[in-house]
């Protein structure tokens, strides 16, 4: 079990922001403001000095309609335990006032487990490097190929999140995925990476909410459990 930490932020007028599909599911804005209040604290902004640190995000940011969501696990759910309420979000140099939060502490379950669960991607999942990239065009036409490099990509992810986490993993994760092209996604000016939505199943428990992936600080690679976390 680890301790995970939810802030839900209802905003005014945000359902507005979030209709541009260059922005509906990247919080890079809601991080930057949070990481402006504790800029001595890296776990809020993933730099350190002016270097990015490259590990796995112990907090994320996520856009939903009208709501933004930040999201600890561990250390970063300890820290976020300490943020005060707030009157408004500033996205883009634009105050969104907020009209509710809500904070949950709870401990949830994670890491290998006797069961299977099965996850569906609520954001687009931003998985390929350069080389993974290369590889996916390669193996286009052959769809079991492409599944299998979706799925060695995939286990990677669970290593970085559990290294971050510190949780050793010490048997073998199986994982079966189905994921589909979802267009590209916008990660910065001038780079858009594809996009991928579908499922994915696997003996490994991942808390509700949690990304995994490129940029999931930033809300990409959401995943939410679909078979209501029941082992199958």
């Amino acid at each position: 079990m680890i301790e995970k930490t939810e802030i839900w932020l209802t905003c005014k007028d945000l359902l507005t922001l979030s209709t541009d599909t260059n922005t509906v599911f990247d919080g890079k804005a809601v991080r930057g403001f949070l990481g402006n209040m504790y800029r001595n604290r890296m776990e809020f902004h993933g730099h350190k000095g002016d270097k990015l640190v490259y590990k796995h995000p112990l907090i994320q940011y996520k856009i939903f309609g009208s709501s933004a969501l930040v999201i600890g696990l561990k250390e970063g759910s300890y820290l976020l335990k300490a943020v005060p309420n707030l009157e408004y979000l500033e996205i883009y140099r634009q105050k969104y006032p907020i009209l509710k939060q809500n904070t949950c502490v709870t401990s949830v379950p994670f890491g290998l487990t006797d069961g299977t669960f099965r996850y569906t991607f609520s954001t687009p999942w931003t998985g390929l490097n350069e080389d993974n990239y290369k590889n996916y065009l390669a193996l286009k036409d052959d769809k079991d190929k492409i599944y299998g490099l979706f799925e060695k990509i995939l286990i990677g992810n669970i290593l970085s999140m559990s290294k971050s986490l510190g949780y050793v993993v010490d048997d073998k994760i199986r994982l079966k995925a189905r994921l589909n092209e979802n267009g590209t996604a916008r990660v910065k000016d001038g780079v858009e990476l594809m996009a991928f939505l579908g499922d994915f199943e696997t003996n490994f428990m991942i808390p509700e909410f949690w990304g995994i992936g490129k940029f999931s600080s930033r809300g990409y690679g959401t995943v939410r459990c679909i078979n209501g976390g029941n082992p199958q």
